[in-house]
């Protein structure tokens, strides 16, 4: 047993509180497990708040507790039950609480918890479970979450310029609308969905915004027309920025003629982008503006596309011709291994096509001819079956029977003007 000014110091050495001593440390390479009880003579009972001498008998606990010097460290508690001294409470024997240092049935005092909380919003649960082994804590990615959940937050009881946008349930599915106090810098309130409904119900409740900064999107300016008719519309800085970066790509792009032209020097083998190094200063020349035919946009951007495309075929073939893996291509040139693939297979370029709505095939080709025919003929309301050997007409689906028919049969009726005989759409 140790002194009691040993005791005392191992105590504040640690920064446990006041009322409980450590009894005994026992050091190990990677681990520090403090023996510590309490020192108060008498506990309050829970229920009935009466205090009480008498004890019952006592327990260990184990809590974890912050690390130190990068070892963990482990309180064995000794946990005291006393006996309720007042005869009408219903809970005759209680345990001591001790919420300075660690909360009922925890298994973590209160500091780690707060610790862990403040790691998880740092960085992450993935990344704090890598990160805490280094500052000598052992936690799981769930945990962290977990000590996470468990903060909680008031919201402002009146917000006068909020900014609402949608956010991911789970990315490509479910989306929800998310509120954020921009005074405050704080989210406020999450809605279940991004519908303009439940964002209208939401800003009825709170007559007091003055400014709602949204996106682009129409129904959350039809949400903010309804339900905060008051309220000023702004658009965020986000897609401020990026509607002038798109006009500024808009305005340069049909005023490509008008530009001087820029003449870049290739290297022989492949830029040093897919090399991985940076890559030098590109030679530019400057020359007088290019006498060329209006060109369209979309003509522009396609140009353009088919460019980048051209470029990414070079350097697969160049970087396949040195010897480079398929695996390590795709990751300096950040493309699929499909693709990579795709290009090595073809001898040239392979050049995208995409056939126009009226050159694209129909099952109905091979039977327009007699569609036509019949339609000449003031036949409107074609009774067709749809199998593996084509269609047949009404006649000869009598001829077969009904029964033969059967449920396959489906009216494709014709009416409006003159077919287009370019093909059936």
């Amino acid at each position: 047993m140790r002194s009691l000014e040993e005791r005392e110091t191992l105590a504040a050495l640690f920064l446990l509180p006041d009322t409980i001593a450590v009894e005994a440390v026992y050091p190990t390479k990677s681990r520090l497990t403090l023996q510590i009880s309490c020192t108060l003579k008498s506990a309050s009972c829970p229920l009935c708040q009466q205090s009480s001498e008498r004890i019952h008998g006592k327990y260990r606990r184990t809590v974890a507790d912050v690390p130190c010097g990068g070892r963990l460290v482990t309180l064995a508690l000794t946990v005291r039950k006393f006996v309720c001294s007042t005869k009408a409470c219903p809970r005759r024997i209680f345990t001591e609480r001790l919420p300075d240092l660690v909360q009922s049935y925890a298994r973590m005092t209160n500091r780690l918890a707060e610790t862990l909380q403040a790691l998880g919003f740092a960085t992450c649960g993935q990344l704090g479970e890598r990160f805490a082994p280094k500052l000598g804590m052992q936690v799981s990615g769930p945990t962290l979450l977990r000590r996470m959940r468990t903060c909680s937050y008031t919201p402002p009881a009146s917000v006068s310029v909020v900014g609402i946008d949608d956010w991911a349930w789970k990315k490509g599915a479910t989306y929800g609308t998310i509120l954020v106090d921009l005074q405050a810098h704080k989210p406020i309130e999450l809605l279940p969905d991004r519908t303009a409904e439940t964002a209208e119900a939401w800003l009825r409740t709170h007559p007091e915004v003055e400014i709602v900064s949204r996106d682009r999107g129409g129904d959350y300016a039809a949400a903010a027309r309804k339900g905060a008719s008051q309220a000023q519309q702004v658009a965020d800085k986000f897609h401020l920025l990026k509607n002038l970066r798109e006009r500024l790509k808009d305005l340069m792009d049909r005023r490509d003629s008008c530009l001087p032209e820029v003449e870049e020097t290739r290297a022989d083998a492949v830029p040093a982008k897919a090399q991985g190094i940076n890559a030098a200063p590109a030679v530019h020349g400057v020359t007088e503006p290019r006498a060329e035919p209006a060109v369209s946009y979309t003509q522009l951007q396609k140009q353009a596309r088919r460019a980048k495309r051209y470029a990414r075929y070079e350097d697969v073939r160049t970087l396949s011709g040195q010897g480079v893996s398929i695996r390590e291509i795709a990751r300096r040139l950040k493309l699929s291994r499909e693709t990579i693939r795709r290009f090595l297979r073809a001898e040239e370029f392979p050049e995208i096509t995409s056939a126009r709505r009226g050159q694209r095939g129909s099952i109905l080709n091979q039977y327009k001819p007699y569609i036509f025919q019949r339609w000449q003929q003031g036949c409107r309301n074609i009774a067709v079956k749809r199998d593996y050997h084509g269609i047949l007409t009404e006649e000869s689906m009598h001829e077969e029977g009904a029964e033969h028919a059967g449920d396959q049969l489906e009216l494709l009726s014709f009416s409006g003007s003159e077919p287009d005989h370019t093909g059936f759409h």
